[in-house]
């Protein structure tokens, strides 16, 4: 019987291997760079979302107080009519 094989590494670079690994971490760089825009875009238009909630539920809270009184005044004056 024979022995078995050992492994065995070769010292050289191969120019395919370099240029794959490059290319990999200049899109692994593009990617996170990329990433970053999308998150602060995100974050502002979360922001600005915000915002506008705001203004709607200030103008939703003053168009019911402005149902508030008229039905105050409804109730007020078929109170003094009966």
């Amino acid at each position: 019987m024979s022995q078995p094989e050992h492994w065995q590494m070769k010292k050289e670079l191969n120019l395919a291997h370099i240029i794959t690994t490059v290319t990999l971490l200049v899109s692994g760089i593009l990617y996170l760079g990329d990433l970053d825009k999308r998150i602060t875009t995100n974050t502002q238009e979360l922001a600005h979302l915000k915002q506008i909630r705001n203004e709607d539920q200030k103008r939703i809270e003053k168009r019911l107080d402005s149902i508030d009184k008229k039905l105050d005044t409804l109730l007020g004056s078929n109170l003094r009519k009966d």
